[in-house]
């Protein structure tokens, strides 16, 4: 058995491939690359590497020259998604999972579109596949927590609405735990316990081992909570960005559970305020 992951310099796929190590040991490892150097860190790890682009065609046919089956890491450019699924048919593929988005059919910032024209690519392709529809990752709003728990203060305006979170390694290993085993349904929704902005701020304190002054601001007060140096730009833009999505509503969050990750993966999820610990 050939198994291949693809953006396996990311972290995401460099994640999955190791677990796919773990889980399939008797399996031959491939993670798809872009260039040598990459090649040469999965290679000194006793995984095969291949170099191919999801902007060359050809270069991918090649690569999945003889593999069994294919942990499809997304990207959110639909014309280089069509390269990777056409290249799988051709190369004779025999089975995908592919790391879509949570309940496509709600407003993702966007992301839903690119993820559900790519599914029904897979569903047309005739592939054998399963669908893995992954949630936010922990790592997201880590900058924004970081930087609260480092000023000790935690301002927000998005006082209704929730957002689920998992760190990505846990991601990463259910995506591994599919490709390397049988059985599993056609669509799978991986996510955290969704939680509000006040139950965020709750686990930021318990991460940082520190009580925080959180406190309701306006959304204009809310730009200037932090001074010059306090919080990085990244930061910022994701403090903001999630919470105008929790508060946009239509977005399937509140309904979400844990149920089929923690299924998967065979063990609980790690708790939020753990999962920030680590992080920050």
């Amino acid at each position: 058995m050939k198994i291949m992951v693809t953006g396996a310099e990311g972290g995401y796929g460099h994640t999955a491939v190791d677990f796919v190590k773990q889980f399939a040991p008797e399996a031959e490892v491939y993670g798809l690359v872009r260039n040598a150097d990459d090649a040469a860190v999965l290679e000194a790890k006793g995984i095969h590497a291949r170099i191919g682009d999801y902007a060359d065609k050809a270069s991918l046919v090649k690569a999945f020259e003889g593999i069994d089956r294919l942990l499809f890491v997304s990207v959110p450019v639909h014309e280089l998604q069509i390269n990777v699924v056409e290249a799988a048919r051709e190369a004779g593929i025999g089975f995908i999972a592919y790391t879509s988005i949570a309940d496509p059919q709600y407003s993702k910032f966007g992301l839903e579109i690119n993820h559900r024209q790519t599914e029904q690519l897979i569903r047309e392709s005739g592939i054998a596949h399963t669908i893995l529809r992954d949630n936010w990752y922990t790592e997201l709003i880590a900058e924004f927590v970081k930087a609260c728990v480092r000023t000790g203060k935690f301002p927000y305006y998005a006082t209704t609405g929730k957002v689920a979170f998992a760190l990505k390694r846990e991601y990463a290993e259910d995506g591994a735990r599919v490709i390397t085993g049988e059985g599993y349904p056609e669509v799978l929704t991986f996510a955290g316990t969704p939680v509000s902005f006040a139950e965020l701020a709750e686990a930021a304190e318990k991460a940082g081992g520190k009580k925080l002054d959180v406190h309701v601001v306006t959304r204009e007060a809310f730009a200037s909570s932090f001074q010059d140096g306090e919080i990085s730009q990244l930061g910022m833009m994701m403090g903001t960005n999630y919470q105008e999505y929790v508060l946009a509503g239509n977005n399937g969050e509140e309904e979400l559970t844990s149920g089929d990750f923690e299924k998967t993966l065979g063990h609980p999820l790690t708790k939020l305020d753990e999962a920030l610990k680590e992080l920050i």
